[in-house]
C-alpha cells in the first residue's frame, strides 16, 4: 500500500516479508485490492489485520474472500 507519491521517492507499507527488499529496487503495482477471508470456520479464531491465522487453533478452509474496507 502505498502512503505517499511524489516525483522523486514512495512512501509503501510492506504487508508481507520485506527481507529481500531494499533501496532502490525497482517495484511495481499490482492494482489488487487486499482480500480477506470470510467463513463460519474463521469464528473463534485470532487474525492479523490481513487476515491471517494467529492462533494454534489449525487452518480454516475460507470459502469466500471478500475486499477490505
Amino acid at each position: 500500500m502505498y502512503l505517499n507519491l511524489e516525483v522523486d521517492n514512495v512512501g509503501v507499507s510492506i504487508f508481507s516479508n520485506d527481507r529481500l527488499i531494499k533501496e532502490g529496487d525497482t517495484v511495481k503495482c499490482t492494482s489488487q485490492i487486499i482480500d480477506l477471508p470470510v467463513c463460519p470456520g474463521l469464528l473463534g479464531h485470532v487474525v492479523d489485520a490481513l487476515g491471517n491465522l494467529i492462533d494454534s487453533k489449525g487452518p480454516i478452509e475460507a470459502t469466500e474472500h471478500r475486499h477490505a474496507p
